[in-house]
């Protein structure tokens, strides 16, 4: 016999997931699906739904998509006080379809319930404010700048808890503090999505070297989630490609479990549907 708390799958590019919660509504993670088509076929017209968007910063590759997915199923957009108004004005979004986010503090929906914490991101592109410097352009998205300024100033983490008290945290910051890791260490999250790109340096994604496995797993067990699921595999495939990324993670995966038996590090397949949920057997 299965339960299913969620069902949920991955397209591997920016924090992009969708979400299938138990009374069937759906969350989208930073839609970003400006590099599709992807192999397969796939599209984000192969999206089954987006009553809920959450976004946990602005930058163009967690939320290209965001006014295309309001326009088609009206969703409620999720975000952080600080770039709502830029996120509003930059992807047109009505106003009663977005709702700016506070640090520390909790929201109530009908599927749902939202812990939201501080964290801070990678800066995009340049290190130091330019008025003039806009990277949208390099991604055809001009006038994008102001968002991706602000979302390297502005980034949150996410807990996700179900009606029945299954819960994923969402990290996709840097660990500047070690607040959640107390607040992981009392509220125990079943699920854990964690950006896989962890530099050295702790400086952007295009610079730096990535860490070793062992330090991404001891990183990741701090959370105390019993399942584990990366995302942002871009930043890797486009450094390493696919056989070098799989390696890497699999060796995360074996020192995850050195450091937390009964923890699962899974190396998601982009597009394909995961049910988690208890299983019991005779």
């Amino acid at each position: 016999m299965k339960s299913n708390s969620i069902r949920i799958r991955p397209f591997n590019v920016g924090c992009s997931f969708e979400m299938v919660l138990p009374g069937g509504k759906v969350i989208l993670l930073d839609p970003f699906f400006a590099q599709g088509p992807f192999e397969g076929g796939f599209s984000r017209e192969d999206v089954t739904g987006a009553d809920y968007i959450l976004l946990t910063h602005s930058h163009y590759d967690h939320d290209s998509d965001i006014g295309y997915f309001v326009e088609k199923f009206h969703s409620k957009v999720l975000c952080g006080h600080m770039s709502a108004e830029e996120v509003l004005k930059f992807h047109r979004i009505p106003y009663d379809n977005l709702f700016p986010l506070y640090p520390n503090s909790r929201y109530s929906f009908p599927d749902f319930a939202l812990d939201v914490f501080q964290c801070k991101h990678n800066p995009n592109g340049g290190r130091t404010y330019d008025p003039d410097f806009d990277i949208g352009k390099e991604m055809g998205a001009e006038g994008h700048g102001r968002c991706d300024q602000l979302g390297s100033l502005e980034s949150l983490d996410f807990m996700i808890t179900t009606p029945n008290g299954f819960s994923v945290l969402v990290a996709s910051g840097r660990v500047i503090w070690d607040d959640l890791f107390d607040v992981c260490r009392v509220r125990r999250p079943n699920m854990l999505l964690r950006q896989a790109g962890v530099r050295e340096d702790g400086g952007g994604m295009k610079a730096g070297v990535q860490v070793a496995p062992e330090v991404l797993a001891e990183l990741l067990v701090k959370y105390h989630a019993q399942l584990i699921m990366p995302f942002h595999h871009d930043v890797l495939l486009k450094r390493w490609g696919k056989e070098e990324t799989d390696r890497y993670f699999a060796r995360v995966a074996e020192e995850v479990k050195k450091r937390s038996p009964g923890a699962c590090f899974v190396n998601p397949q982009a597009w394909k549907w995961y049910d988690i949920g208890i299983d019991i057997s005779d």
